[in-house]
Order: C-alpha cells, then structure tokens, then sequence
C-alpha cells in the first residue's frame, strides 16, 4: 500500500534547538546558523529514514557522496534563500529518485503590488461578456484568432475566463481583461494580459498574476482556433466563439479534472489526473454512477498521462473492471524510524475515518516497525501476492491506458493492470520512473523555509526489475508527429474485432 503524505507536517524534534546559541547573534551569524541548521538536518533525515539510503550509498560511492556533501555544506553557510534550495536539490540530487527531494514553503503571502505598481500594470476596463460577443461579433471575418473568451484552468479553484480584443489603432496588439474569476487575485475587468501577434504566427503574451507578478510567454493557437498554447504543454481553451471540438484540448493537454466521457459507441473515456487520497471518493462515486455503462461498453480508454500518482486504494475501485486472472504483487521492505513511524501514524489519522482499513494496515505496520528501529522489515511474510477479484467482467472487453508521464501509484497501477488480458498500455514516453522507493513523507527544515520528503519503503523488484528511473514502456508506442494521442487510442480500439 504506497501512501503519500499530501500535507505539511511540524518536525517531530525541534533540531534548531541544540544549537541554540549563548548570546544574541548578528543577522549574518543568524543567517549562517540556520543555513547549516538547514542543512545537516536534510543530511540527518534523508541518511536516518531514507529507505534507498543503503541501496544508494554503498562501499563504491559512499566517498563520492561524503565529498559532495563537504564541499555542498562550506558553500550553504553563506548561501541566500534560493541558493540554499539549489545546494539542498543538489545534495538530494546525488540519489536520483523523484521521491525523494525538497521544495521552498511559503512562510509569508506574496506582498500585494503596491498601489502605483497596480495602477500601471492592472489597469481596469469596462468589458463584460457580453460586451466582448457583441464587439467581435460585429468584426466578423476580420476578428483575429486570439481574440476571443478564454477559459484557464476552469476546473482549478483559481479559475478565470479572460477576454481578448484588439487594442484601438493596433493591428497586432491585444489586451486580456478578466470577465470571470474565481479567485487567485484576478477580479473582473482587470487587464491582466497584453498580446502581441508576430509575422511568424506566434503571440508574445506578457501575463500579470495575481501577486503581481510578471510571467512572459510564447504561445500559439491551434485547432481551427479552439486551443491556445501558452506554454510547458499549458493550454487556454476557447468558451466562446463556440469551439469547434469543445474535448480537444483535453485530449491534447491532460485535464487536470477526473470525468467520464462518450468517445463513440463502443469506447469510453476516463480521464484520472492523480490518485491522490482526495480523489478517492469521487472516483468511487464516478465509477458507482457509470457502473451500468462500463460493464455494458466494449472499450474503455484510462487517461493517466501525467498522473502523478499518490495512493493504491484510491484505484482499487478500478481493478474489477480490469480483471482476467489472479494479479501478483511484488512486496516491500520497510525502514523502521521514529521519524517514519510518527510520520505515517500522522497518514493513518488522516484517512481512519473514510479508509478505516487502509489506515489499520498502516498501524499494524508501525507497530512491527517499533519492534526493529534501525531495520528494514518485511510487513508481509511472504514477499508476493496474489490478488483476485469474484469474477471476470464480461465488459469492457478491451483497456487502453494511456501512461505518458506517470508516477509513483500510478505506476503501479499499471504494473498490476498490465498483467490483465484486456489491457494494452500507450504512450508517447514512458512512466516517470519513480515507484521502487515509496510511501512518501515530508517534513520542514527548522527554519521553516524548506519542505523535505523522501521514502520509506523499497521494493523487492530492486534491484533486479527496477522501474527507476527509466520508467514502464508502453506495449504500443504512439509516434511523435500524432497530435492527438487519445483518438489514437481510441481507434486503435474501436478496430479490435469482438
């Protein structure tokens, strides 16, 4: 059961306070304090509950990593904030699992732009939606493509429509003003966009966010004009004029919501974004309503690219669909730690009230773990499994998976879901690559700067039968120049023969 910890946890010890100083020190000292503080606390954590610390440091590279540490450490005594983080990934760096890291905590909100700073760079227009349809619908053939209403991230909390028009007297400037806003610091009829169009195609859009902040970008409208490409595979998608395919830029750029959806008669579509413990309930509850529909439809298409993984129950609700034969699982060792123990009992709380069970399995292994403190323990007996289900499901009779990108319990998922007779896996790439150390943790530095995580279980495949760090490939590789890998998929099942 791999469980990641979605939350910041306090530090279990208060480390900062055996080097608590005997009089006042001055900034500089301050400074220089609490960045080794910082430092030897990663080193200490990651080398006491790390559970690839010893597959990783071993007799061939333990002086690699003790002279990478030596020379990291004399550069973080005078290091600013950022330059911290980066000598932290460093060190982090030297053991290549996407599992194991550190990212900046936010101590302290973004400041807000001071009031001359937002009176020159968000002003406000007096643009409505239905102001903008009725301006553009009067230009007719001559309305560009990027103008128009955009949604971004209108699934996300911080969703917003922002509307795009001409500037008056420009022929290739625009401005972006905010019609509709959840949240995030946009409200309705700033100007938070200024678009310019290139002879090349391109638009060099200049974004003010929420906090103020400037963010530069190149994008591209694609799709007859339904999608545009701002940046890192981000997409904005067209509400209005009415798009011409309104699913196609979720089929290009992985939605970041979990729905079902009709892609023909014979195949459905189900779009996972993460198996986070929160997605557990409404996963259930999608696949409960559905329930008729999947068993009765002959294909069905999962799309997990970029799923960034999280927990194993979250996608047992899916196993009964998938499954033609007993599924073996290949256990995992556990290091026994006070700081992993305390940790995942911190798991166990948070999901005892809707996952009684999974949350019991957690305990009872915290429990052996306290009886073997510095060991690497076995929480089953027998180092495999053999899951089964009551029946086989006459439908779906065919399972693509789409696996670009994904990770951790993500993949495996799809380490168990491959070994069905329906399955097929697609994808332009492979997994992510981070699975073999997992059951993820975190805690913050003493300064409170920094979140560190790292895992607490290894699997027995290492190291004959890795996934680290190249990833799963998929049975069928989606070649680069196709646009669109989810109609791929899709016809590729809608020609299977029953």
């Amino acid at each position: 059961m791999r469980l990641a910890l979605a939350f910041a946890l306090i530090a279990l010890s208060s480390p900062a306070a055996a080097y608590a100083p005997t009089e006042t020190p001055t900034a500089p000292q301050a400074n220089h304090q609490r960045n080794l503080e910082d430092f030897d606390f990663v080193v200490k954590k990651i080398t006491d509950n790390y559970a690839g610390w010893d597959t990783k440091v071993t007799d061939k590279t333990r002086p690699e990593l003790e002279a990478l540490t030596a020379k990291l450490r004399a550069k973080a005594a005078t290091a600013s904030d950022d330059e911290l983080l980066s000598i932290l990934q460093q060190w982090i760096g030297f053991f290549h699992d996407g599992h194991t890291g550190v990212s900046a905590l936010a101590i302290d909100a973004p400041a807000a732009p001071s009031a001359e700073t937002a009176k020159t760079q968000v002003a406000t227009l007096p643009w409505s939606e239905q102001y903008v349809q009725s301006r553009l619908a009067k230009a007719g053939a001559s309305r560009d493509p990027i103008e128009g209403i955009w949604g971004i991230d209108e699934d996300q909390p911080w969703g917003a429509r922002l509307a795009v028009m001409r500037d008056a007297g420009s022929a290739s400037g625009f401005s972006g003003v905010v019609v509709r806003s959840k949240g995030g610091g946009w409200n309705v009829r700033e100007k938070r966009a200024a678009i310019e169009r290139k002879n090349d195609g391109t638009y060099v859009a200049h974004l003010v966010l929420g906090d103020g902040r400037k963010v530069d970008f190149v994008g591209r409208v694609l799709s007859g004009g339904d999608i545009f490409q701002v940046k890192n595979g981000e997409a904005w998608t067209r509400d209005w004029p009415k798009p011409h395919d309104p699913d196609k830029a979720e089929r290009l750029f992985p939605a970041g919501r979990l729905f079902l959806k009709r892609l023909s008669p014979k195949t459905l579509w189900l779009r996972i974004p993460s198996f986070d413990d929160s997605q557990y309930k409404p996963l259930k509850d999608l696949v409960a309503a559905h329930k008729k529909e999947l068993e009765s439809t002959s294909n069905l298409l999962i799309d997990l690219r970029n799923n960034g993984g999280g927990s194993d129950y979250v996608y047992a609700v899916l196993s009964p669909l998938l499954y033609t034969r007993p599924v073996i699982s290949i256990g995992i060792q556990l290091r026994a730690s006070a700081d992993n123990i305390a940790l995942r009992h911190a798991v166990a709380e948070q999901i005892k009230q809707e996952i009684p069970d999974a949350a019991a399995q957690i305990e009872a292994q915290n429990k052996l773990m306290q009886q073997h403190i510095g060991e690497y323990i076995a929480p089953d007996p027998i180092p495999f499994g053999f899951d089964r289900e009551d029946k086989i499901l006459p439908y779906p009779r065919r399972v693509a998976v789409l696996i670009d990108g994904a990770a951790s319990s993500a993949e495996q998922f799809l380490l168990n879901a491959r070994q069905s007779h329906k399955v097929t896996l697609f994808g332009k790439r492979n997994s992510a690559g981070v699975l073999d150390f997992a059951n993820v943790v975190s805690m913050p530095t003493p300064s409170g700067r920094y979140q560190l995580h790292w895992g607490t279980s290894r699997s027995l495949r290492v190291p004959d039968d890795p996934v680290d760090p190249d990833g799963i490939a998929p049975d069928i590789r989606i070649p680069a120049k196709v646009a669109d890998p989810v109609l791929y998929a899709k016809d590729w099942l809608d020609r299977q023969v029953d």
